[in-house]
């Protein structure tokens, strides 16, 4: 209603006229609000048997759309049909949240153990990657959110530290000129230096 009352025409007067952006809105709501009410009703046990299906498939495409999608606005993410688009790297979002579900809950796996950081890590940088070559970054970083799904699960702080510290990087390298930027880089890695081997001191 924002949007139909933002752009409101008098040539264009029904809030229905799937011709504008709110006539588009009002039928993803419609079918989101029809799918949920499927889902209420499907056995949850079949997530659970297809994930790793349904992670292939929206990934191969999430790869088709480079090659055969429509670019808008520079980025080549979308499939058009007539005037409606589909996005693969939407249904990636769900597709690896299941996918990486799957896996976690799988008998016997610990995230302190390597083989299992290996493939979590991949299960989420594979699509993120792909996503990035279709020039989707905004897409992409969402998937940069699943590292706190990790975290519960066992992974090491650390991981998220390295994390906040890279956007925190990428921040100051809008303020701050390189040389600057590096004698601060400089200057706490020296604190840090100081402080694990007071650390290190301590323990012994």
């Amino acid at each position: 209603m924002n949007i139909y009352a933002a752009v409101y025409s008098e040539e264009h007067k029904s809030i229905f006229d799937t011709s504008q952006k709110y006539g588009h809105q009002m039928i993803f709501i419609i079918a989101a609000f029809l799918i949920a009410i499927i889902l209420l009703f499907i056995d949850t046990s079949i997530f659970t048997k297809f994930a790793y299906p349904i992670f292939g498939v929206t990934l191969f495409f999430c790869i088709a759309v480079i090659f055969l999608g429509t670019e808008i606005s520079g980025s080549k993410s979308w499939f058009r049909f007539g005037s409606f688009g589909v996005q693969p790297a939407e249904f990636g979002k769900f597709a690896t949240c299941l996918a990486l579900a799957k896996y976690l809950s799988t008998l016997n796996i610990r995230l302190t153990d390597l083989r299992t950081k290996i493939f979590s890590a991949l299960i989420v940088l594979v699509p993120m990657g792909i996503i990035i070559l279709e020039k989707e970054t905004g897409s992409a970083l969402v998937y940069a959110a699943l590292i706190f799904v990790l975290y519960r699960e066992g992974l090491s702080g650390n991981f998220l530290m390295l994390g906040f510290l890279a956007i925190l990087l990428m921040i100051l390298a809008l303020i701050f000129d390189n040389l600057v930027l590096v004698g601060i880089l400089a200057g706490v890695s020296f604190l840090f230096f100081l402080v694990s081997k007071k650390t290190s001191r301590n323990i012994l």
